[in-house]
């Protein structure tokens, strides 16, 4: 299955600031969470498991995700806003069938 992830160049500019380990990756799941059902986690590692699958590769970021969360993942477009109240990376999915208020969290 072949995964489309989109990360934009302030977000990748971003990454790049946080001074991640050589051969480090990004890794991105999906937990049941938050007030409309699922929440993303994100996390620097280094070592993949055997249910992992490399999703997004350019230079020296990498996003790897377990199955189970990269069923969700297709198309999520990775963004950076360096909002005075709300600042950080941003993940939006085209797919997410709705939504919380605060943006925390999404319904498959």
């Amino acid at each position: 299955m072949t995964m489309t992830i989109e990360v934009t160049e302030k977000a990748k500019t971003e990454f790049e600031k946080l001074d991640v380990p050589e051969g480090a990756f990004l890794r991105i799941s999906v937990v049941q969470g938050g007030c409309a059902g699922m929440t993303y986690t994100a996390a620097v590692e280094t070592d993949m498991g055997e249910d992992d699958e490399s999703l997004y590769e350019d230079g020296s970021l990498r996003i790897v995700a377990d199955v189970g969360s990269a069923t969700f993942l297709d198309g999520l477009k990775i963004d950076y806003s360096d909002d005075l109240i709300k600042s950080g990376f941003r993940f939006l999915n085209p797919n997410a069938a709705g939504s919380c208020g605060c943006g925390s969290s999404f319904a498959g």
